[in-house]
């Protein structure tokens, strides 16, 4: 079995503050902040790169969010396939965590800055947000779903087009780490792609857990 996950491309949220397009996801919306072309190309490159035959062939799931439906249409159209070959399955699970909507963005920065050092990265949750524990347990769900499904259809291959945070928790979940582990873990860059897979076949496995080994993921310096 193998699994690669693919964090979006370069989208709006992503730029720097001082730019002229950059938008603020407790201003604009989260869930429709776009690509910027940037994050697109590096999304068509990354396609290229996973090729035709792994994604005709295996089961696709997305974050229903814009950036993550343009990342997966401009990975497909980079792997030269016709969208309509391919079958979608779209999870709210996979969303990103939800840093709240109460305030500006420096009350979000402010509460990074202080509260999650003192209460926990992985433990802290958001003023009307989420915890990135609360973000596991849905992914969780999502995992036991993925199962079954492959499962179902004998099928061994899988995409799944997130959010970087997302990713990390998934592969938290699927490795069973404690969450010191997951507290070391970078957030991977936009059109990063996570392969989980038997660790016997990965060079310098991230992180192994039984038979199973991550590679792509970084850690933080």
């Amino acid at each position: 079995m193998e699994i690669k996950l693919v964090r979006h491309g370069e989208s709006r949220a992503n730029l720097e503050p001082s730019h002229e397009d950059h938008l603020t996801p407790q201003d604009f919306g989260d869930h429709l902040i776009p690509l910027t072309d940037e994050g697109k190309e590096q999304a068509r490159q990354r396609g290229g790169e996973i090729g035709a035959e792994y994604i005709k062939n295996a089961l696709v799931f997305r974050s229903p969010y814009a950036r993550t439906r343009e990342t997966l249409d401009c990975l497909i159209e980079g792997a030269g396939l016709d969208p309509q070959e391919i079958r979608i399955f779209e999870d709210p699970r996979l969303r990103e965590m939800e840093h709240g909507f109460e305030g500006d963005w420096d009350t979000v920065k402010a509460q990074k800055e202080s509260l999650r050092e003192l209460h926990g990265w992985f433990f802290y949750r958001y003023r009307t947000g989420e915890s990135p524990a609360d973000c596991y347990d849905r992914v969780s769900t999502f995992l036991e779903s993925m199962m079954r499904q492959m499962d179902r259809k004998r099928n061994q291959n899988v995409l799944i087009v997130s959010h970087g945070l997302t990713i990390r928790c998934f592969v938290m979940r699927f490795l069973h780490l404690a969450y010191e582990q997951f507290d070391t873990m970078a957030n991977p860059k936009n059109c990063d792609v996570i392969r989980i897979t038997a660790a016997a076949s990965i060079d310098r496995p991230v992180f192994t857990s039984g038979n199973w080994g991550v590679e792509g993921l970084r850690l933080r310096g």
